[in-house]
């Protein structure tokens, strides 16, 4: 294990006490709006981590990226997005990556609310590359020791450092086995966040332990040894994890 570097601590948030918006951004309808971490309580370029629910028939307006590349990970339902003037669709477990430079809007255009996690990171130099769509639930598969598990966890791991010029690292879906849990693990160059999709988690960092479902969030600073367990006997915990690297 190596000691954290700096003052910088966890943080534990949930996505209860959203803010309502109306017209997101210039968009239309009502959204509910929760920043989970501020980026100058997280160690790094992070700008910030956010999670957005749009209701039926909402939108968020088209906006350009001149100040930061972003991820929108869909966490529940269907919408269609907008990136540099070309319409697709988007839904659950699906990644979408927003290089510099870039102009994007979305509207859940189904008949349910539909919600995705956002996180903002500051850019650096050379060239900005094209937007991703990943759809990350077909991409899925074992992978023994991963965090040090005891038991194979399921994997989908993305590398951030090809479609954007910030200190990206890496953005991963994954599914705890009831019952099962990560090893205790630290990340010596990245800080992380962890948020739960679905399922029960009990996170334990530096001798306390946190326990959340669906919209439960961590924060780990570098070097900070943690533990990820599934407290469901019978449910499988899927989490995703966004990596940036620390100078």
């Amino acid at each position: 294990m190596t000691a954290v570097r700096t003052g910088y601590g966890p943080i534990i948030n949930d996505t209860s006490g959203r803010a309502t918006t109306l017209r997101q951004i210039g968009g239309t309808g009502v959204a509910f709006w929760k920043q989970l971490a501020y980026g100058a309580h997280l160690e790094g370029a992070w700008n910030t981590v956010e999670h957005v629910t749009l209701t039926a028939g909402a939108s968020i307006g088209e906006h350009l990226h001149d100040r930061t590349e972003e991820i929108y990970y869909i966490v529940a339902g269907q919408a269609t997005m907008r990136m540099n003037g070309v319409d697709f669709p988007v839904g659950a477990g699906d990644l979408i990556t927003t290089p510099i430079g870039a102009r994007h809007a979305i509207e859940n255009d189904s008949g349910e609310d539909m919600a995705f996690y956002v996180t903002e990171v500051f850019p650096g130099e050379g060239p900005p590359a094209r937007p991703r769509h990943l759809g990350l639930h077909h991409a899925m598969a074992e992978a023994p020791g991963y965090r040090d598990a005891p038991l194979p966890l399921r994997v989908a791991a993305v590398d951030l450092t090809e479609p954007f010029t910030g200190p990206w690292h890496r953005f991963a879906r994954i599914e705890v086995p009831p019952g099962a849990r990560t090893g205790d693990y630290a990340l010596d160059q990245c800080t992380e966040v962890v948020f739960v999709v679905s399922g029960q988690a009990a996170v334990v960092v530096e001798g306390q332990t946190f326990t959340g479902g669906a919209g439960f969030c961590a924060a780990f600073p570098a070097g900070a040894e943690r533990r990820v367990e599934n407290i469901s006997a019978r449910r499988p915990l899927c989490l995703i994890s966004t990596e940036v690297r620390v100078p």
